[in-house]
């Protein structure tokens, strides 16, 4: 800050101590000038002018040169001489112009400082904005880069490095095709003048060859040379592996109960024909006959199978699923579908809600297949709603999908395979059901006094695995 910027402050902080060191000064000159009548000094008169206009507005301006003017004009040694008030006139006009721009002046110079001021805190603000967002980026663990319009890296940081094989090499000005090919598809948009905001999942090669899946979230911009593109990539494989894995896992555990449940209708099967073929054999003397033989070894054989199934079905490890995460990730899943249906959808789900017996995924599979039987049920219906509750009721844990559907005519055939008009093949509710009791739990339909149908899953919370497997044996 220079002096006079600081004098300039003062000025206008300390507006009386200016105005009081003005009159000081104005009446020194009126002094020296009534000691002096035969010299003019009313030229003197433009100091204090310029020096109380830094602090003044515009008529105070024309006030203190009126003064000043006055004063000048009574000390004139020509004051008695023609043309006395013309000189008054114009020594008046020459301070408060003098004084308006010195004002006027400041004013500007006031403008341009506070200008400036504010012009280098935007610098300083956007190079702090700029600081962080570099940090942002050189420590962020997704990898980031920008393209030009030749689909050469601008940007990469050092994620972006690592992800892609660079090590300690930089990445820009590489071509990104060989890295991420879709980059350069997509940074070349169809429709001009648009920019392109999404994500994508693809194939993506480090620099030694290796393949990996990535996720890429990217968007398109505009710069004076061309489009300029903008995207974050995460190498995906270990979830897709992870994924993979629990999605079979989960298809073998529902395999597994399936082949249970399949197995269990053949025994039901092989011991009621193994019946009959005994009663048969006692009511007529068919023992030695080779058919008769060759339909006891077809039973025999069927009831050694569903053995194995059952046995198969068994051999299992216990699971554990935090049905609160279960309820939450069914929600993600069923919510859109029942919103784009116009279906009105109600949780009351209680808090605290314990660790169960069940498989997650299975678990899953269940609720979002009770959910799409509501679905399917609300289809024709003027008031279409599903309700959803969780709680624990004595020793279990019950959760219930109720809709405002027209109900169930023949309640008793839900559960059976292979329905006649039933959605698909009709083995949802059965193979429901059969994970359910695969873990000791339940699966019941309710009919309730009101409209619509409510289907309700058991399930044994952990602490009470044990009493559970009794009780479903």
């Amino acid at each position: 800050m220079t002096k006079l910027d600081r004098f300039l402050a003062y000025s206008e902080s300390h507006r009386l101590t200016v105005c009081v060191t003005a009159a000081l000064w104005i009446s020194l000159i009126a002094w020296w000038d009534a000691l002096l009548p035969d010299v003019s000094i009313g030229f003197l008169y433009l100091f204090p002018v310029l020096f109380s206009a830094a602090a003044l507005n515009n008529p105070q301006i024309l006030g203190v040169a009126l003064l000043c003017g006055l004063l000048r004009k009574i000390f004139d040694p020509l004051g008695s001489a023609p043309g006395a008030t013309e000189r008054f006139a114009v020594a008046v006009a020459s301070y408060a112009m003098t004084g308006f721009f010195v004002n006027a002046l400041n004013q500007r110079r006031r403008l341009l400082t506070d200008h400036l001021a504010e012009r280098e805190e935007q610098i300083r603000r956007r190079k702090e904005a700029e600081q962080q967002v570099r940090v942002l980026i050189e420590t962020s663990p997704l990898a980031i880069l920008t393209l030009d319009h030749d689909g050469k890296i601008e940007l990469a940081n050092e994620s972006a490095r690592e992800l892609f094989g660079f090590g300690d090499e930089a990445l820009q000005g590489a071509a990104v095709s060989p890295y991420l090919p879709i980059l350069k598809r997509m940074l070349h948009n169809p429709r001009p003048g648009a920019n392109l905001r999404t994500n994508v999942e693809c194939k993506a090669n480090r620099r030694n060859g290796e393949v990996f899946l990535a996720h890429v979230w990217l968007s398109t911009y505009r710069t004076s040379d061309g489009p300029g593109l903008a995207a974050v990539v995460w190498d995906a494989s270990e979830n897709l592996r992870d994924r993979e894995g629990a999605g079979f896992d989960s298809m073998m555990a529902t395999s597994r109960v399936l082949i249970g449940a399949i197995s269990h209708e053949i025994r039901n099967l092989a011991s009621a024909a193994a019946s009959a073929h005994q009663r048969l054999a006692a009511a007529c003397d068919v023992a030695g006959d080779d058919q008769y033989q060759v339909l006891g070894t077809l039973i025999h054989g069927l009831e050694k199978i569903a053995s194995s199934g059952l046995r198969a079905a068994s051999d299992r490890e216990a699971a554990v699923a935090d049905l609160g995460t279960v309820l939450d990730e069914a929600r993600i899943v069923i919510e859109p579908t029942l919103r784009e249906e116009g279906i009105a959808l109600i949780w009351e789900v209680a808090d605290g809600l314990p660790l169960v017996q069940a498989d997650h995924h299975s678990l899953l599979q269940v609720f979002v297949n009770l959910s799409r039987n509501s679905v399917r049920a609300l289809e024709h219906c003027p008031v279409r709603e599903v309700r959803i509750s969780a709680a624990v009721e004595r020793d279990l844990v019950v959760v219930s999908f109720r809709d405002s559907g027209p109900g169930v005519e023949r309640p008793e055939e839900l559960f059976r395979p292979f329905q006649a008009g039933a959605h698909a093949v009709g083995l949802g509710l059965y193979i429901s059901r059969a994970i359910l009791r695969a873990h000791g739990g339940g699966l019941r339909y309710d009919a309730g006094d009101g409209p619509g149908s409510c289907f309700t899953v058991e399930l044994w919370p952990v602490e009470n695995a044990v009493e559970g497997r009794v009780n479903n044996q």
